[in-house]
């Protein structure tokens, strides 16, 4: 009998290894209606017979001979996973389909069935390329089966339900499915859509993989960081704190995507980029993503498609980062042309990974470097699967792989994280990862952040938690004129009668606060930074408010955050009025800012309409958010802004435009020259000096409160630009007056004095002379 949604009991395969071959029942101890005569059996061991004849037939039910063909249908496979064919009737022209059946266990317990159907069409046609006609295959659509019925039997199983398209406006549309297996193997699907009514021609896919997707993963290393282990590796017993229930496994970053469904193949050979040149500490955003379009072999190739880059690096600017997914996008000829969500990188220096050893570890603290390496690979390449954080979508207690520990334990209590962490993805990432739209999921499609269509509702985070401690708000300027990049303060309030201790990484590519900008035309976005941090917190410990008897000043922390670019594109890129709102949750403050409105002006000029388009680029933007790059795939962008620099000169787009001009050329560039890190650019901090100079002096003549943050900033950067033109004396003069204006402003005693700490101790030294860091202009307070 058929049983709906349930697989057959005798067949059903037993997860991690096969399903025994059933075999026939005993031979009948009575004789059979009908059977001629047979020999008188020899003596039954155990009770004496009964007196008298067998009855015939014997009481009971006859025990049945087995089916003629059992030994036929018998698999050791799971049916689902990924199926490829083609629509009969065609040969080389017409459509194929990339089927995905979820519908029995097909791995381990970690690997959960989802009971959904999904698969993306194709189209093989000839068309004229580079002057000569050639077969091309097209992506055409995607489709989900969000509630199929599934009917189990003997030897098959068929599959239907309504199909839902991710795109587009399509007639009503079924499925029928049907996948039989003989003698251990699992025979191709047969595959018919019915669209308004009336059945297409079948499709035959034959069985590929136990995985739903392929990703082709390349591993570059830097030669200072080449050493063992080179990929992660850990037995899930290694460490004490971990679920009592868990299977004892060793893990790697293959295993791992494997139980989520996604067949990981690493490139045997990589590329070792020699990172020995003298004078270089770190890597910044804009390093690491040009030696992405350097390094990755696939980058030339046709996007989008299922590959990834993944480098492992020795440090980050930001000392605390230990991993980071870049998104920008970048190839054929330069950045911001495609793909992204395609590289990422792991620092190898980072103190998360002093004790990583290869092989078994043999303490604690051993096990813990291990855990923690696999858990940085594996978060970074979820990434650009199009995985948020957790928090981001209204998940912060989610046990997964794209949640931080630091965070689930601040809600749930010391340890609690890898206490009941099953080393897995959640339900909703493994839906999303396994059927949702193609587009959304794949390497160089959607850009990062906009296709969590199958994780969490818009807006999710808008809503607050329980009243907090602490306030954020965000405030800065209420116009800025068209073009200027827009740049707001965020800052956090303690309100109680007690020290708050916070993380003070309030940019969003931190992951600590989500940003949301409502448009002038009424549309709602999520500011998505270009890239993403996952390191330490940073602590900060916030004094008791002033109502309750502390010390004023002491009480906030605040950050100028700049927010004109994200995955999207620019965000402030048309006149009118929008609306900024910001949730921040770490350290376990959950909090709602105000809604803050500011206007972007008109063009006052037509030179500024004219030249709009050339700022309003993606390098552009970039450049923004890389905070300056000498990139050559970055060259446009720079450009452009140093055009900016010059035609509005004073003004704030030339003043910002300068800035960001002034961080790329005063800082030493790095570029991957064959197998060789060489350093492509020499700062130039005389120069960048300069080019900062008429911003210097607009933020000394306006006293306006909204302006302090951004002159206090300035200062900072052009402290660190006179310390490597060795002139200690000049930095501690700007940051003396700085303190003087900021004073005469009103503002807090404990401001000023933060600000003064800013004075290089290293003017002190005989000589008066500065040592220099190759990243002083850019490095954080």
């Amino acid at each position: 009998m058929d049983t709906p949604n349930s697989p057959y009991p005798s067949y059903a395969p037993v997860p991690d290894s096969p399903v025994p071959v059933p075999l026939p029942p005993s031979p009948l101890n009575s004789p059979v209606p009908g059977a001629g005569p047979t020999p008188a059996p020899g003596p039954l061991p155990g009770p004496a017979p009964l007196p008298g004849p067998v009855p015939f037939p014997p009481p009971g039910p006859l025990p049945l001979p087995p089916e003629q063909d059992w030994w036929r249908c018998w698999r050791n496979a799971a049916v689902s996973g990924r199926y490829e064919g083609r629509q009969a009737g065609t040969s080389l022209i017409g459509k194929s389909l990339d089927l995905r059946l979820d519908v029995d266990r097909r791995n381990n317990a970690e690997s959960p069935i989802l009971n959904k159907v999904s698969g993306d069409i194709y189209t093989t046609r000839y068309a004229r390329v580079g002057g000569r006609f050639q077969l091309v295959t097209s992506y055409l659509e995607s489709w989900i089966v969000d509630n199929p019925v599934v009917t189990w039997s003997h030897c098959r199983v068929r599959i239907s339900g309504t199909v839902r398209y991710w795109q587009g406006v399509h007639p009503p549309t079924t499925v029928e499915i049907s996948v039989g297996w003989f003698l251990g193997a699992i025979n191709p699907a047969t595959v018919v859509f019915t669209v308004g009514g009336t059945p297409e021609a079948a499709y035959t896919c034959a069985y590929r993989s136990d995985c739903f997707r392929r990703v082709n993963l390349e591993m570059d290393f830097c030669s200072s960081v080449d050493v063992d282990p080179k990929t992660p590796s850990y037995n899930t017993h290694s460490h004490n704190n971990r679920p009592a229930d868990l299977a004892e496994r060793t893990l790697d970053l293959e295993t791992t995507y494997r139980d989520a469904g996604v067949d990981v193949r690493i490139d045997s050979v990589h590329t070792v980029i020699d990172d020995s040149a003298p004078a270089f500490v770190s890597w910044n955003v804009g390093e690491l993503h040009d030696a992405m379009e350097t390094s990755f072999s696939r980058f030339t190739s046709s996007w989008p498609a299922w590959n990834l880059w993944g480098m492992q690096a020795g440090l980050f600017d930001s000392a605390g980062v230990g991993g980071i997914m870049f998104d920008a996008a970048a190839g054929f000829g330069g950045a911001g042309r495609g793909p992204e969500r395609q590289g990422f990188a792991v620092f190898r220096n980072h103190s998360w990974f002093t004790n990583l050893v290869a092989g078994v570890a043999a303490t604690q603290a051993q096990a813990w470097a291990q855990r923690h390496y696999l858990y940085t690979w594996v978060h970074e390449a979820g990434h650009a699967f199009n995985f948020l954080h957790s928090w981001d979508k209204a998940r912060p207690d989610s046990l997964s792989w794209m949640n931080y520990d630091w965070r689930y334990d601040q809600r749930n209590g010391a340890d609690q994280f890898w206490a009941n962490f099953r080393f897995r993805f959640d339900d909703d990432e493994l839906l999303h990862m396994r059927h949702g739209d193609r587009a959304s999921v794949i390497m160089g499609g959607d850009p990062w952040s906009s296709g969590g269509h199958l994780e969490s509702p818009p807006g999710a985070m808008t809503v607050s938690g329980p009243d907090s401690d602490v306030e954020l708000t965000v405030t800065g300027k209420n116009h800025f004129d068209f073009m200027e990049p827009v740049a707001l303060e965020f800052r956090l309030r303690n309100l109680s009668d007690a020290p708050v201790t916070v993380d003070r990484r309030l940019d969003p590519r931190y992951g600590n606060t989500t940003v949301y900008v409502q448009k002038p035309n009424g549309t709602t976005v999520l500011h998505e930074s270009v890239v993403c941090y996952y390191g330490i917190p940073e602590p900060v410990t916030l004094g008791p408010a002033v109502e309750a008897g502390g010390t004023e000043g002491e009480d906030r922390y605040s950050e100028l955050v700049q927010l004109a670019y994200s995955t999207g594109g620019f965000v402030f890129d048309e006149p009118g009025q929008y609306l900024v709102r910001v949730v921040y949750g770490s350290e376990g403050v959950v909090q709602v800012s105000n809604t803050f409105a500011l206007r972007v002006g008109f063009p006052v000029t037509k030179e500024e309409d004219r030249f709009a388009p050339d700022f309003f680029r993606r390098e552009v933007g970039l450049t923004l958010a890389f905070e300056g790059s000498m990139s050559p795939y970055l060259s446009k962008g720079l450009d452009a802004l140093t055009e900016a620099a010059e035609r509005f000169s004073g003004e704030p787009l030339g003043v910002k435009a300068a800035t960001a001009v002034a961080q790329s050329i005063g800082d030493d560039f790095y570029r991957r020259e064959d197998s060789t890190l060489v350093k492509a650019h020499s700062a130039d901090p005389e120069r960048a000096l300069a080019l900062t100079d008429p911003g210097l002096q607009r933020y000394r003549e306006s006293a306006t409160p909204s302006g302090n943050l951004a002159y206090r900033e300035l200062v900072q950067f052009r402290t660190g630009l006179h310390l490597a033109a060795d002139d200690a004396a000049a930095a501690n003069s700007e940051v003396e007056t700085l303190a003087k204006d900021l004073g005469e402003r009103g503002a807090n005693p404990a401001v000023v004095a933060q600000v003064r700490e800013l004075m290089p101790l290293a003017a002190e030294k005989p000589g008066g002379t500065a040592a220099k860091a190759r990243r002083s202009p850019r490095k954080r307070s």
